[in-house]
């Protein structure tokens, strides 16, 4: 029996209810109880859709054992597209290019994301070499040898935590036509999802603005085919032309929409991306897999897109950013972010910048949970908050500094002063500790200024 990634209560289901009753049951075992994975096709680690909210990703385990998976959030390079094709092809197919000073440098950096495609000849953006063909022909099969190579640089991505956006075909590449998944598209697919399905970072996706070359049955037809011969679940994502609204949402075998935004300015953006979670309603996860210039803009606007991005909900991937030494400023900053987010609860948030004040942005858990964040000196005022303790951990995005302390607020709305530690660009996660708060509200007990823990890989 195949188990969905995606676990969606019984009302908004679109996929078989016994399935996913059965993964949740099998998962929450896992945990609580240490039983081996014997139900849960996803390995220990794997990158998956969260089962209790499928707008958000986890890993496959428990690190810091509170019961619950571990939440993942993806921010790095959306490119190169030509990753698997750079440099000179050798005579056994093979190539001879920078992939591995890539690996490295991204590595170094801490971003988790790549952004690549297997099929870039046949009217894509490579040419007529850029597939796995022997000779680069489809009639004469496989090559085992660029599929070998292929498999050393993927491992060590994996290895590194980076997480592989596999497309199978870029923009405009067709080999086979029509709607229906021809015997040697099938066989291609079948192929490289057996090779690669060991990867535990790994997202399928079917095409790269595919509406250029296929229709959306046709895209439906390749995801199921993925599926069905993936034995690990993986997410198995596509990518439009720009727009917030998704061709597949129902689809019971595509959990995630690689949306293109071509908008320039950040506010933009950030209305952009909250959009497409409305557009979502908890039925897939929204990955910003590309927006115009995204990766050349100045750090600062760089770095404030990936926030405008994330505090939409969505994850996000850097057009034009590498990997390469000279996006390794950007890179930092998304490692901070990363860092951050996977030290919080984010993924039982939603975006809610109705409950802060003129110009901060706010994902939430209501009364339980929330993180703020603004692009300027302004006050975090957050509303819908009971009264309690709550521990307030604050972010300084562009140099990584943290400050943690403790508010005890009554219900309503509260006003959080920001430490002097922290610069005027800044982000918070508030979450509350106990119910009930001591007569002297405020802040007290401040934490000493400390790094993010950085999570092992």
């Amino acid at each position: 029996m195949h188990l969905s990634s995606s676990f969606i209560n019984e009302a908004t289901s679109h996929r078989p209810i016994s399935s996913l009753v059965l993964r949740y049951i099998c998962i929450c075992l896992y945990l609580l109880l240490g039983l081996p994975s014997i139900c849960v096709s996803v390995q220990t680690g794997q990158i998956m859709i969260d089962p209790q909210n499928p707008a958000w990703l986890v890993y496959n385990k428990d690190d810091n054992k509170d019961g619950k998976l571990d939440p993942a959030f993806i921010c790095g390079p959306g490119d190169p597209e030509d990753f698997l094709y750079r440099g000179s092809r050798n005579s056994n197919g093979t190539r001879n290019g920078d992939q591995q000073e890539i690996i490295t440098n991204m590595k170094l950096q801490g971003v988790n994301s790549i952004y690549f495609q297997a099929i870039r000849s046949h009217g894509g953006d490579g040419d007529s070499s850029h597939n796995p063909y022997v000779d680069s022909d489809p009639a004469k099969g496989l090559d085992a040898d660029i599929l070998s190579q292929w498999d050393g640089w993927l491992t060590q991505l994996d290895q590194a935590g980076i997480v592989i956006y596999f497309f199978i075909y870029d923009d405009s590449a067709r080999i086979w036509s029509g709607d229906n998944v021809s015997a040697p598209e099938k066989a291609l697919i079948e192929a490289l999802v057996t090779r690669y399905q060991h990867l535990k970072h790994l997202v399928w996706v079917v095409a790269e603005e595919y509406s250029e070359r296929y229709s959306a049955a046709r895209i439906s037809n390749i995801a199921s085919v993925i599926r069905k011969a993936d034995a690990h679940d993986h997410i198995i994502a596509n990518h439009q032309l720009s727009s917030l609204v998704f061709d597949h949402p129902n689809d019971p075998n595509l959990d995630q929409f690689a949306l293109q935004y071509n908008v320039t300015d950040v506010v933009g953006l950030h209305e952009g991306m909250v959009k497409a979670w409305k557009n979502a309603k908890g039925r897939y996860s929204v990955m910003m897999a590309e927006s115009v210039d995204h990766g050349n803009d100045s750090r600062e606007k760089c770095r404030q897109k990936n926030w405008a991005s994330a505090m939409g909900g969505a994850n996000i991937m850097i057009l034009r950013m590498d990997g390469t030494p000279k996006f390794n400023d950007k890179m930092k900053d998304c490692k901070t972010l990363i860092d951050f987010f996977e030290s919080t609860d984010f993924n039982t948030m939603s975006p809610r910048d109705d409950l802060g004040n003129q110009g901060t942005w706010v994902l939430a858990k209501p009364g339980q949970s929330y993180i703020a964040y603004r692009t300027d000196s302004g006050a975090f005022t957050l509303s819908g908050l009971t009264s309690g303790e709550y521990k307030v951990t604050w972010l300084d995005p562009i140099n990584g500094a943290t400050h943690t302390e403790f508010f005890n607020v009554s219900a309503g709305s509260y006003t959080f002063a920001k430490p002097q530690t922290i610069g005027d660009e800044a982000a918070l996660w508030v979450i509350k500790t106990s119910t009930i708060a001591p007569p002297d509200a405020g802040p007290w007990s401040p934490a000493p200024l400390k790094p993010l823990l950085l999570k092992d890989k």
